[in-house]
């Protein structure tokens, strides 16, 4: 009996050891995260090329036919309606309204990003 009490204590010491063991402590560490930065290509810059506009009325029309010709120039007439004008440059001021947009949302992309 005397193996055997040996055992029993032995296995009770071990099983109240063990439960009585302290747990690990685990530590929180609440700081921010670093953001990465954004990379964002640079745009295109436009550089507009020069255009000629010749007006083209009944009373110039043949002056400036024979002026085209004879700086050896294609006669070629592309022509718009008071409405197609119109509507030309309000297409224009629609696309430059949106390019002003795009270059906000890139702006707060960045104060997002790098800024804070």
């Amino acid at each position: 009996m005397n193996k055997i009490q040996s055992i029993l204590i032995a296995s009770t010491l071990l099983t109240t050891t063990a439960c009585s063991s302290v747990p690990n402590v685990f530590k929180v560490d609440a700081a921010p995260v670093e953001r990465p930065p954004l990379v964002l290509p640079d745009a295109d810059t436009f550089s507009a090329r020069s255009v000629e506009w010749i007006v083209i009325t009944p009373e110039n029309a043949e002056a400036k036919f024979k002026e085209l010709q004879d700086s050896g120039k294609e006669v070629v007439v592309f022509a718009l309606s008071e409405d197609g004008w119109k509507n030309l440059s309000l297409n224009m001021a629609d696309l430059l309204k949106l390019v002003q947009q795009q270059e906000a949302i890139i702006a707060a992309y960045q104060k997002y990003y790098i800024d804070q």
